[in-house]
């Protein structure tokens, strides 16, 4: 009985408290004691991800392509994904990534040959979901605004749903 439980403590100190994709970080071993994740300390106050990652391959969240145009500037990297800012920590907004322009900023219409990130997993699930990231300017727009859920009040009391 001893044994087991000395084993499981190795085991737990070895292996360590993984982070999830998305989670603050100071350096890789905050993310992984194997080395499977790594912190982007490119990011505010670090990014634990996988980098280089293929369609469908992250461990949670998904594979995002970054700098797809030209293709040879390409990097991949995998990103939290989230249905509101609520999930994302301070200073990360929950956008989908064709809203992100080449200033690194949140944009209701981005043209195509614009864009910086896309999701490239291949489930269905994931091509049309939003990111945590940080953006280089806060969005003047509300998250209701970005997401075309803000509510107006109509001339005769009613309720306008969207914008």
């Amino acid at each position: 009985m001893r044994l087991g439980i000395a084993l499981l403590l190795a085991a737990v100190a070895i292996t360590g408290c993984a982070q999830n994709i998305g989670d603050s970080c100071s350096g890789s071993s905050d993310c992984s004691q194997t080395g499977e994740r790594q912190c982007d300390l490119a990011q505010p106050g670090g990014y634990c991800t996988v980098f280089s990652c293929d369609p469908d391959t992250c461990p949670e969240g998904a594979c995002v392509e970054w700098r797809f145009i030209p293709s040879r500037t390409a990097e991949t990297w995998c990103m939290q994904t989230c249905g509101g800012d609520g999930n994302c920590r301070n200073d990360y907004y929950c956008v989908l990534p064709s809203n992100i322009n080449m200033a690194g900023e949140w944009e209701a219409e981005v043209p195509t040959d614009e864009r910086v990130a896309r999701i490239i997993d291949l489930s269905e699930n994931l091509t049309t979901s939003k990111i945590c990231t940080a953006l280089s300017q806060p969005p003047e727009e509300s998250e209701a605004e970005r997401n075309g859920t803000l509510q107006t009040v109509a001339q005769d009391g009613g309720v306008n749903p969207g914008l």
